[in-house]
């Protein structure tokens, strides 16, 4: 068998072999799909006969082995054979082995990649280095032990402190830890999920903190004032946040690839892979939002608008949020997640549709009833209606922060819905 011979073999209409005499037991496999791929029978000392396959066949090797590196495969195996060792068998246990002392901190790092593969579907960079962080921070204390020793009592000792104080955060890092045990249970890497079965914490209390207009104009005071020496940009985030109504995640992982100027306008395209319902999301940047884009992208050409202080990293929405616990905030404590709401509530009082509104920030159009309807077949032209609401809302916005109050009856912008 040559790599000639093997390259001039042709499928049929059912699977054949082709033997290898110059290795004993090797034998190429033809499918009728024309894939390749290299088998070997051989007979352990006094057992039964084996016929396993060793991989693809490329002639070439270089996307599978070559003739000369699966007759090497071959030999090692019937060596070993005529000793009464299964080579193959033994290097199952081993990697079965090495999967059982994986620790939780390589278990974490390996379920972050397979999150952010391309060939994963879903699968986005932005939400494996969350979940990486989240993993890591909910698991910090285990890290050096195996995974498969993590038992439903430890994370119950972890988890039980953090839902005395938040309820909510409880429950998330408890269902995180089971996603990536549920995966480990289906690849094969774990036997168990510690979680399964364990009580949940609940949803917390419903959130429903939305900033005053004081508040809010305290909040970009503060900010101007540089925030306790917080980051610059965690500090931009925020103001790009508030001018838009985004969630701070989508914000603070902005890439400058995802700007674009369509004649005057500029427009801030959220791909897909960052989205949290998986949907493209274009929002044109007006007044201000605009104004903290542009000069952001003044100092950014390419790569990440907005970067960690330190190493440099794309900067993330759990950096802006240790930055806001870590300081003396200028009003009664509030996350990022209450700016947005905020935004969405002046502009329900601002009298924006709520369809338009949740084009705005990105949630689902329509009602219960109405969601398989707008899903398949409503597909508005919905830009014009979002730029308008932003400038509504900035224009707002600009009041609000300069102190101006608007006489009753006097319309900032003349909503067009």
């Amino acid at each position: 068998m040559t790599a000639t011979s093997l390259a001039a073999l042709r499928p049929r209409t059912t699977a054949y072999y082709v033997p290898d005499i110059g290795q004993v037991g090797l034998r190429v496999r033809v499918a009728p799909s024309g894939g390749m791929t290299w088998n070997m029978a051989y007979r352990i000392k006094g057992k039964h006969t084996k016929s396993v396959s060793l991989g693809s066949c490329d002639p070439n090797g270089r996307k599978g082995l070559s003739i000369v590196e699966a007759r090497e495969r071959a030999a090692a195996v019937l060596r070993a054979a005529r000793l009464g060792i299964d080579l193959l068998l033994e290097e199952s246990k081993e990697r079965a082995a090495q999967d059982a002392s994986m620790t939780i901190d390589q278990f974490i790092t390996l379920y972050a990649q397979s999150i952010a593969s391309p060939n994963r579907k879903g699968g986005m960079l932005r939400t494996a280095a969350d979940m990486e962080r989240r993993l890591k921070r909910a698991l910090s204390s285990k890290l050096n032990t195996l995974a498969e020793n993590l038992t439903r009592g430890e994370i119950s000792r972890l988890l039980d402190p953090v839902a005395d104080q938040y309820p909510r955060e409880a429950e998330k890092r408890r269902q995180v830890i089971g996603a990536m045990y549920r995966w480990g249970v289906a690849k094969g890497f774990v036997e168990t999920d510690p979680t399964a079965g364990s009580e949940s914490y609940g949803r917390g209390e419903p959130r429903d903190r939305v900033l005053s207009p004081d508040e809010i104009k305290a909040l970009w005071d503060w900010l101007d004032d540089g925030a306790g020496n917080m980051p610059q940009d965690c500090i931009t985030a925020l103001r790009l946040q508030l001018c838009t109504g985004a969630r701070i995640g989508e914000v603070a992982g902005i890439d400058v690839a995802e700007l674009r100027f369509e004649g005057d306008n500029l427009i801030w395209i959220l791909p897909k892979t960052r989205s949290k319902n998986k949907q493209e999301r274009i929002t044109p940047l007006v007044g201000m939002g605009r104004d903290i884009v542009e000069k952001a992208f003044r100092v950014r050409k390419n790569g990440p608008l907005f970067r960690t202080a330190v190493s440099g990293r794309p900067l993330a929405a759990t950096d802006v949020g240790q930055a806001l616990k870590k300081r003396k905030l200028p009003c009664a404590r509030f996350s990022s997640h209450d700016i947005r709401r905020t935004v969405v509530s002046a502009m329900d009082e601002l009298g924006i549709s709520l369809d338009t509104i949740a084009a705005v920030v990105g949630h689902q159009r329509g009602s219960r009833d109405t969601r398989t309807l707008v899903r398949h077949y409503s597909r508005p032209q919905l830009s014009d209606r979002v730029q308008n609401a932003l400038l509504v809302w900035d224009r707002k916005l600009i009041e609000l922060i300069s102190g101006r109050v608007t006489p009753a009856g006097e319309k900032i912008l003349q909503w067009r819905a």
